[in-house]
């Protein structure tokens, strides 16, 4: 089954982690959806964002909820980023007149339709990072299409990811401070991180890790005003 979601916004390190729970834990990791006609499509909305953003985001939908239902068929699967987190981006195209209220509306209605009938994690772990972190680890991966994009996105994008991750609606929600918790390149932070996974997988609640260790929260905006 699915038991571990990893989300956060591009460049918080996803990818790493995912690859960190195959090798450490043993799980089977899925990972985001490249392709050649993903990256097709994905070059041509960088250039004209109006014009193919409903492609793209529909093209995506239809491939995460097929990889949702086979992780879900999957014994320990973890999986880099959810269909909520592409709907973070959806969000974020419709605030900045990418789609038409006419085409959020007929997302909107494959994303319900999908979600419902697709089971829920056992934990999802939100990588929250600064725009400073995330900036620097996608200037380090150097794909021509992100570096290239205005800074003031990567600011939305990030305030959207916190605005949906960090609202209260999941049921069980690790966040991992990505600025003070390096788990790339700490060993010591990257046994921090697994450790803190075991303890969160069959708990119910919000959880942060920090440097300053792991600890329950009730409500992250009243704590973190």
């Amino acid at each position: 089954m699915l038991e571990i979601v990893v989300e956060g916004t591009v460049g918080a390190g996803k990818t790493t982690l995912v690859e960190i729970l195959e090798k450490e834990r043993g799980m089977k990791g899925f990972y985001e959806m490249g392709d050649e006609l993903a990256d097709q499509i994905l070059e041509r909305y960088y250039k004209d964002k109006h014009r193919w953003c409903l492609t793209m985001e529909l093209y995506f939908l239809h491939k995460r909820f097929l990889q949702v239902r086979e992780a879900s068929q999957t014994d320990r699967a973890v999986m880099d980023r959810s269909m909520t987190g592409d709907f973070v981006f959806v969000k974020m195209q419709k605030q900045f007149g990418f789609l038409q209220p006419i085409e959020y509306s007929v997302y909107e209605n494959f994303y319900k339709t999908m979600v419902q009938i697709l089971p829920l994690p056992k934990l999802l772990v939100y990588i929250k990072c600064s725009v400073e972190t995330a900036l620097r680890r996608i200037e380090k991966r150097g794909r021509v299409y992100e570096v290239s994009v205005e800074r003031s996105y990567w600011e939305q994008l990030n305030y959207y990811y916190d605005m949906t991750f960090l609202d209260g609606s999941n049921h069980n929600i690790l966040v991992v401070d990505g600025d003070q918790i390096d788990f790339v390149e700490n060993d010591s932070h990257r046994a921090l991180v697994l450790n803190a996974i075991d303890r969160c997988m069959n708990s119910n609640g919000i959880y942060i890790l920090d440097e300053t260790g792991l600890r329950y929260q009730v409500n992250w905006y009243n704590n973190n005003a």
